[in-house]
């Protein structure tokens, strides 16, 4: 059964994907310029780190894309939208074939919207597969996508319960977790009409084989975040189990 949750970070991804579309349709560069007016940006919450700066600045879109993924910036996430065009998101996200994913607010502001984006557990693994097996894009833009993804730090729940060395380990070429390349996202509010949940998807490419890993919890009480949340703490146990079931098939997954 695929069921329908709220997020405002799994949506990114498919803004991600967006961004190389425009790229590789030549209609935006890596090195455009996207300017931050603290006057008209800045939003006091959600995640990231531009609404902690005091200046105006201006960043390349690569750099604001980067900011929008690796911290899940919603400010960048902001500046992306307006860049790229809230219809070309939707109408990439549903040439892609996925019918239960879309954008639905044009502005990450939660004090204007209650709901920022939907997927499913199922479609957002999907999307990871494709940009897996070089199935949208290009090659080339499909590693680069993963590059991106793979220097996420908003991936508790995906990693808390993971071997400590072989974290430390990570990247190394012999290492046994080469890279995670995830989207981590969640709602959280005593605002009744928002949905509590915790996400997180990604690929885990390791020494014996890659696998797509997506965990989707929702409808708990704890809405607040932080690392030891029970949202959190139960999909790193899913995660944990998931790799040890792999790690001890020799690549495979047996239940």
């Amino acid at each position: 059964m695929k069921i329908k949750l709220w997020s405002q970070r799994c949506i990114k991804v498919f803004i991600l994907i967006e961004y190389y579309r425009q790229i590789m349709m030549k209609m935006k560069s890596r090195e455009d310029k996207l300017k931050y007016n603290t006057k008209n940006d800045y939003i006091a919450r959600g995640s990231g780190i531009i609404k902690y700066l005091q200046n105006d600045f201006e960043i390349s879109s690569k750099n604001m894309a980067t900011f929008m993924i690796i911290v899940s910036d919603n400010i960048a996430t902001n500046k992306m939208i307006e860049y790229l065009g809230f219809e070309n998101i939707n109408n990439t996200i549903k040439s892609l074939g996925f019918n239960n994913t879309s954008l639905i607010a044009k502005r990450l502001d939660f004090d204007v919207y209650n709901s920022i984006g939907k997927t499913t557990a199922y479609e957002f693994a999907s999307v990871f597969r494709k940009i897996l097996k070089k199935e949208i894009l290009s090659p080339n833009l499909c590693d680069e996508i993963i590059a991106i993804l793979s220097c996420q730090t908003k991936n508790e729940m995906l990693i808390k319960d993971l071997p400590k060395k072989y974290l430390y380990e990570k990247g190394n070429k012999e290492a046994d977790i080469r890279y995670i390349a995830s989207k981590s996202g969640g709602l959280g509010s005593d605002n009744k009409n928002i949905i509590t949940c915790r996400n997180d998807g990604g690929i885990v490419c390791t020494k014996l084989g890659t696998y797509i890993i997506s965990i989707f919890i929702n409808n708990f009480a704890d809405f607040y975040f932080y690392s030891d949340n029970p949202a959190t703490i139960l999909g790193a146990k899913i995660s944990s189990l998931l790799f040890e079931n792999f790690e001890e098939n020799d690549g495979k997954f047996k239940f």
